[in-house]
């Protein structure tokens, strides 16, 4: 009769002591992956009266391109809305082409840089910083 008693309460036992139990951990283990990264660097320049100079950057090159160009944001009469929208066509377009090939975006870093000169930001870029990788 003890047995039985024992037999019924085994499985709410066993319930109670599983998890003090040591588990063993079911995450796969990967082998360590080697990737090759590349940067795509858009610089666009806000110099006045169209001066300036607006291009992609890629380290290291991406299809047998290093530098690709842009429109400046500004004409003699001020920021150019056309240009702007066609530099956001070329920047997303790029985008898809990388994608493309197999590169994973791991990091976007954005950055702007105004210079003064005597008092007045006249001249400065916008800059934005894509970090690649992909596995070798």
């Amino acid at each position: 009769m003890r047995i039985h008693r024992f037999l019924r309460l085994l499985p709410a036992l066993l319930l109670l002591l599983l998890p003090l139990l040591p588990q063993r951990s079911m995450a796969q283990v990967s082998k360590a992956v080697s990737y090759q990264f590349m940067q795509m660097t858009t610089i666009e320049s806000i110099v006045a009266g169209g001066l300036g100079r607006s291009r992609i950057t890629f380290t290291p090159e991406f299809k047998g391109t290093k530098e690709a160009q842009m429109e400046n944001l500004f004409s003699l009469t001020g920021i150019n809305m056309q240009n702007v929208r066609a530099n956001e066509e070329t920047i997303i377009r790029t985008l898809q082409d990388v994608q493309a090939e197999g590169w994973d975006l791991v990091q976007v870093t954005p950055l702007t840089q105004t210079l003064q000169s005597g008092g007045s930001t006249g001249q400065g870029i916008f800059m934005t910083r894509y970090l690649f990788r992909k596995a070798k």
